[in-house]
């Protein structure tokens, strides 16, 4: 099974440079590599002829992802953020040998690390249709499914730039995909100021999160991060 990995970036060589090598460390044999630059600073990497630079102009994380969706050759196509690190060199492993016509979405626990390096936290939480409706429990870096839901349920919505994944992962659960976890840690997220979850972007992200239950007649849901469900 070829498997596209895929990393949106942007201005964060040093980031890069480490999730770009987290993937290369990769046990799998079957996988390529598509970085998309969504900002100013040009990509420099180790050539490896599983890599791919594409340049989306700046236009957006979700345009960004979208752009990678549709450039990926893979069977089965995975995410990893550019500030995060995969530290289970056999992940794609066990999620080429999990996927399969019934079970086409898998995603696996992963640890949070805060600025200084040492202290963590665990993430390890579940999710069904129906947990879903009320939380969003899927590490986006943890996350790997069959390219074929794209062609049964479209790209990703760019009307929610904080939400898109909540959406995405309801969008497939609703589809009837059967969601499986791994009950391994395999991704370290780094907790920085300029997560996307940040206090900072509080009143953005309570405003999508009104649209994305609005879109799914989910009534209020409280604002929370992932930080909110760690031990």
């Amino acid at each position: 099974m070829l498997i596209s990995v895929i990393i949106p970036t942007r201005n964060r060589p040093d980031y890069l440079a480490e999730a770009a090598a987290s993937v290369l460390a990769q046990s799998h044999a079957g996988l390529e590599l598509i970085i998309v630059n969504d900002g100013s600073t040009p990509v420099r990497l180790p050539v490896d002829h599983r890599i791919r630079i594409l340049e989306s102009g700046q236009s957006g994380a979700v345009p960004a992802r979208n752009m990678g969706v549709s450039a990926a050759k893979g069977d089965a196509i995975a995410w990893l953020d550019d500030d995060d690190v995969w530290t289970d060199t056999e992940f794609l492993t066990i999620a080429a040998a999990i996927l399969s016509p019934t079970i086409d979405f898998i995603f696996a626990d992963g640890m949070l690390i805060y600025p200084d390096g040492k202290s963590h936290r665990s993430f390890a939480e579940d999710a069904d249709e129906k947990s879903l409706t009320k939380d969003n429990t899927i590490l986006v870096s943890s996350a790997c499914y069959l390219k074929s839901l794209h062609d049964k349920l479209g790209l990703f919505d760019q009307s929610l730039p904080y939400y898109w994944d909540w959406d995405w992962y309801l969008r497939v659960a609703r589809n009837g995909s059967r969601l499986q976890r791994i009950e391994r840690p395999v991704v370290n997220i780094r907790i920085h100021e300029n997560n996307m979850s940040g206090l900072t972007n509080a009143d953005a992200r309570a405003a999508n999160l009104d649209d994305f239950a609005k879109k799914h007649r989910l009534g209020k849901i409280p604002l929370k991060s992932h930080i909110d469900f760690a031990r």
